[in-house]
C-alpha cells in the first residue's frame, strides 16, 4: 500500500475541519457560546471574548473522513494496487469495534460541550472519563494488553489498564490546552507520529485513522494558533486525548515475524505521550506540594513555566512541539526496531525528561 491514501485522508480532514472551524467562529460569537469563567476555585487566563466550541470542528474533521474512508474500502472503490487486497475484508472486521469508538468519542465530545458551556465538578467527570473507556474496551476489544492477555491478568486487568490509559491522556490533553495553539498542534504532533508508527508497522487501518486525525487537527490550528480566534474547548481536548488513547491502544505489540508478543514495544505509548504526561504529572505534583487539589485548574503548567521563564507565548507553542516530535521520532525507532533500541529510547525519554525537570527548578521563574 502507498502512502497516497493516508495523505488523502490528512487532506480530507484538514479541510473539513478547516471550513467547519471557520464557519463556528462567526457562529460561536453570534449565540455567545464565549470562553467563561472556570469552576470556584479554578486559576486561569482573563476570559477573552472567544468562542470555544472549536472541538465541534476537530471532530468533524476527524469522523467525516473516516466515514468516507470505511465506505470507500467497503465498497472496493479503489483504483487497483492502490489499497492491499486484504484491506477490504480487514474493514468489514473494524466496522463494528470502530463504531464502538465512535459512540465513545461522541460521548467524551458531549460531555466536555456541556463542560463549555457550564463548567462541571470535577469528580463527575473523572467518573465518566473512566466509565466510556471501559465500555468501549470492553465491547470493542480495545486493550492495552489484548496480545497479553493470556500472559498477564486477562481480560478485566487489560479493561482496566485501558480506562486508565484513556483517562491519563484525556486528562493530559486537556490539561494542555491552556495557551493558544498548544493543545491543537502538541496533538497534531502526536497523531502524525503515531500514524508513522502505525504505518511502519503495516497497520493501515490504525494508519488511516492517525491521518484523519492529524489532518482535523491541522485545519483547526490555523484558527486557534495566537492570537486565537477561537478555542477548542473541553469539547475538542478531551476528543483529541479520547483519540490518541484510541491509536496508541490499538498499535500492535507482536512481532510480525515469530508471532509472539514484544513486550519492550509498550514502551511506544509512553514515549508517544510523554510531553503531555509530563505536564500533567508535574503539575499535580506542584499542586499537592501546595496543597491544592491537583484537578483544579491554575497557570503551572508547563506553558505557564516556560512563558515564565522568558518564553513568548508562540515560542512555549513552538518549543513544546518541538519535544513532542523529538518523542515521536523516538517512537518511530522503537516500532521496527530491536528490544534493546526499545530500551535505549525509553531511557532517553526519561532521562530527556529528568533533565527538563532539574532544568526547571534551577531557573528562576516570575509569575506570567
Amino acid at each position: 500500500m502507498t502512502l497516497a491514501p493516508v495523505l488523502l485522508l490528512v487532506a480530507m480532514g484538514f479541510a473539513v475541519s478547516f471550513a467547519v472551524t471557520a464557519g463556528l467562529t462567526r457562529i460561536g460569537a453570534r449565540v455567545g457560546a464565549l470562553d467563561g469563567e472556570g469552576v470556584e476555585g479554578q486559576v486561569k487566563a482573563t476570559p477573552r471574548r472567544i468562542p470555544n466550541i472549536g472541538g465541534i470542528g476537530i471532530v468533524a474533521g476527524l469522523i467525516v473522513p473516516l466515514i468516507a474512508a470505511f465506505v470507500f474500502s467497503a465498497m472496493r472503490l479503489a483504483p487497483p494496487n492502490m489499497l492491499p487486497d486484504d484491506l477490504a475484508s480487514g474493514v468489514a472486521d473494524e466496522w463494528r469495534p470502530a463504531l464502538v469508538a465512535l459512540i465513545g468519542l461522541l460521548a467524551v465530545h458531549g460531555l466536555g460541550l456541556l463542560d463549555d458551556r457550564r463548567p462541571l465538578p470535577w469528580a463527575p467527570k473523572l467518573v465518566l472519563m473512566f466509565v466510556v473507556p471501559a465500555l468501549v474496551a470492553w465491547l470493542s476489544g480495545t486493550r492495552v494488553l489484548t496480545a497479553l492477555d493470556a500472559h498477564v491478568g486477562g481480560a478485566w486487568l487489560s479493561v482496566a489498564l485501558t480506562a486508565v490509559w484513556f483517562a491519563a491522556v484525556m486528562n493530559a490533553m486537556n490539561f494542555m490546552d491552556n495557551m493558544d495553539g498548544l493543545a491543537g498542534g502538541t496533538a497534531a504532533v502526536i497523531a502524525a507520529a503515531t500514524t508513522g508508527v502505525a504505518a511502519v508497522q503495516g497497520q493501515w487501518l490504525v494508519a488511516g485513522a492517525g491521518a484523519c486525525l492529524f489532518g482535523a487537527t491541522l485545519g483547526f490550528l490555523p484558527h486557534n494558533f495566537p492570537r486565537a480566534r477561537i478555542f477548542m474547548g473541553d469539547g475538542g481536548s478531551l476528543v483529541l486525548g479520547f483519540g490518541l488513547a484510541f491509536l496508541t491502544t490499538r498499535l500492535t505489540y507482536v512481532d510480525s515475524d515469530s508471532a509472539e508478543p514484544r513486550w519492550d514495544r509498550m514502551v511506544i505509548p509512553l514515549v508517544l505521550l510523554a510531553v503531555p504526561l509530563y505536564d500533567m504529572v508535574s503539575v499535580i505534583i506542584i499542586r499537592l506540594r501546595q496543597g491544592r487539589s491537583p484537578f483544579v485548574g491554575d497557570l503551572q503548567h508547563l506553558s505557564h513555566r516556560f512563558e515564565g521563564r522568558g518564553l513568548s507565548r508562540p515560542a512555549v507553542a513552538v518549543a513544546v512541539w518541538s519535544l513532542a516530535l523529538i518523542a515521536g521520532l523516538g517512537a518511530l525507532v522503537v516500532a521496527n526496531g530491536t528490544p534493546m533500541q526499545s530500551l535505549l529510547v525509553g531511557l532517553q525519554t526519561a532521562v530527556a525528561l529528568g533533565l527538563l525537570a532539574i532544568v526547571e527548578r534551577g531557573l528562576p521563574w516570575r509569575e506570567p
